[in-house]
């Protein structure tokens, strides 16, 4: 039997709709119907609309900054 998770406290409130996520993040219809298609970014359909939680795109705006990538893989190599 498959368990159900319970979305975390205040799920609701921090949903955005597909016209906030392309403001935010400055892309297309295109590119966000893309970054869904591929599993980039997760969503939820509520009827014929779609909702992405706020959690989702901090996440992955963190996965994908580069000097995060660069630290993370090399550490802080500034020297005096």
């Amino acid at each position: 039997m498959k368990t159900q998770q319970l979305p975390p406290p205040n799920f609701v409130g921090n949903l955005l709709d597909g016209q906030d996520i392309m403001q935010l993040l400055h892309i297309s219809p295109r590119t966000l119907q893309t970054l869904r298609t591929n599993g980039t970014l997760p969503y939820t359909r509520i009827g014929n609309k779609i909702y992405y939680h706020k959690q989702d795109i901090e996440k992955l705006l963190r996965d994908n900054y580069t000097m995060y990538k660069i630290h993370q893989r090399y550490g802080n190599q500034h020297t005096k």
